[in-house]
């Protein structure tokens, strides 16, 4: 075998190394592309997983925080009803006829001189005549009365209004069932 065949040779076993070495080398390219593709596929899958879930959180939220304005709101709403109704309730007790302002005065005059030794009555102005033998001076209330004992120390509030108040905080429930259900 002369030196030109031995060259021919090495050629030809570098040119088959290199085939191989090029097919091995295309084949791992391939895998390693495959493992990329699967690993972009479940990352993209995990993505569109949280994506979904913080969609879902967010319309949660939203969802939550919508519910609760509504909440706000109606509870808004039903405040000022109630508000209008006890308004409208003071706008009639100013406009009751005398013959029923005068017998609520004087059953409010029995209530208070059961509870306090009564000295002086504070009153409406429009309503001293419903006191004629008793001490009374004129305040600015709608209707009623304050009574106090000699020495100033004791006083009930038979106000329209104050007793306007006692009723809406203390029946508010039963107020909130009554105009809501």
């Amino acid at each position: 075998m002369g030196l030109e065949e031995v060259k021919e040779e090495v050629i030809r076993q570098a040119k088959e190394q290199e085939t191989a070495l090029l097919a091995e080398a295309r084949m791992e390219s391939n895998r390693i592309m495959k493992e990329t593709e699967k690993r972009i596929e479940g990352i993209k899958a995990k993505n569109e997983s949280n994506t979904k879930k913080m969609m879902d959180f967010i319309k949660r939220q939203a969802l939550a925080n919508a519910e609760l304005e509504n909440k706000k709101l109606l509870l808004e709403t039903k405040k000022q009803i109630i508000e209008n109704v006890f308004a409208e309730a003071k706008k009639k007790i100013k406009t009751l006829d005398n013959q029923k302002k005068e017998g609520y005065i004087k059953k409010l005059i029995e209530k208070a001189k059961k509870e306090v030794d009564v000295d002086h009555f504070y009153c409406n102005k429009k309503d001293t005549r419903f006191f004629k033998e008793l001490t009374s001076e004129p305040i600015d209330i709608i209707g009623g009365l304050i009574a106090e004992n000699k020495e100033k120390t004791i006083r009930v509030d038979y106000s329209f209004e104050t007793m306007l108040e006692g009723i809406k905080e203390n029946e508010m429930q039963n107020i909130n069932k009554l105009l809501f259900g």
